[in-house]
């Protein structure tokens, strides 16, 4: 659907989450948090420091604890594994896949008007690409988990997308509806817009403070615009 809106000058890029921003996939995050879990104590590693951290972060600090017992090998095995198990479990959802109202709509029309698109995700390759086709979503890039070394909150993949689009992190815009979407877009420098949705309390962002708040894609898009008033 074309859309009219104002020339906006002041926005090279805009990055975008991609779960829970874009579509819902219905992805079951405490299986995978519980089978990396699992998967740590198997090499005898105690779980109670982790199960405070992200589903990544136990992955990462798992790696690291068998480094230092100078187990490299068995690191680079245990990433392998928890790989396998992360990509099965969301390849099983990826084809459940609906795209949240407007996502089409606002990619769309941020194209027709000049500005990159981007969408930033800690899932897996093959898992993004089959909900991206199932949505409809086409953006001009696409950053997964296998593409960097370190995942959001970090900002190396943001800076890795606005890299490949070749925009300015001054200029540009991320959006997400999780706490790590803001924190990394903020540590690279971008302007953030935080989605709420209307399940969410208003001060559930505080913490981070976002540069705008918005209940759904229609109200990221008019922060879009406003970003050049």
């Amino acid at each position: 659907m074309a859309l009219m809106m104002p020339l906006i000058k002041a926005v090279d890029a805009v990055l975008f989450d991609l779960d829970g921003t874009l579509v819902e996939t219905n992805i079951d995050f405490p299986l995978m948090k519980r089978r990396m879990l699992e998967l740590a104590a198997a090499e005898g590693i105690d779980t109670e420091p982790l199960a405070s951290l992200d589903i990544l972060g136990i992955v990462d600090s798992a790696c690291r604890t068998l480094v230092s017992w100078g187990l490299h090998e068995n690191a680079e095995d245990f990433r392998m594994r928890a790989m396998y198990v992360l990509e099965e479990i969301e390849l099983r959802h990826a084809h459940d896949t609906r795209q949240i109202p407007f996502a089409r709509d606002i990619i769309a029309c941020l194209t027709q008007n000049g500005i990159k698109t981007g969408i930033v995700t800690r899932n897996c390759r093959k898992a993004s690409l089959i909900s991206l086709e199932k949505a409809g979503i086409m953006p001009d890039i696409l950053v997964c988990r296998e593409d960097t070394s370190r995942h959001k909150p970090h900002p190396e993949p943001l800076l890795f997308a606005l890299t490949a689009l070749g925009a300015r992190p001054e200029r540009s815009i991320m959006v997400g509806d999780h706490l790590m979407d803001i924190e990394a877009g903020k540590a690279a420098g971008l302007k953030t817009i935080a989605l709420l949705w209307d399940y969410r309390p208003a001060d559930f962002f505080n913490d981070v403070k976002p540069d705008w708040l918005a209940c759904n894609l229609q109200e990221v898009l008019c922060a879009i615009i406003d970003c050049d008033s």
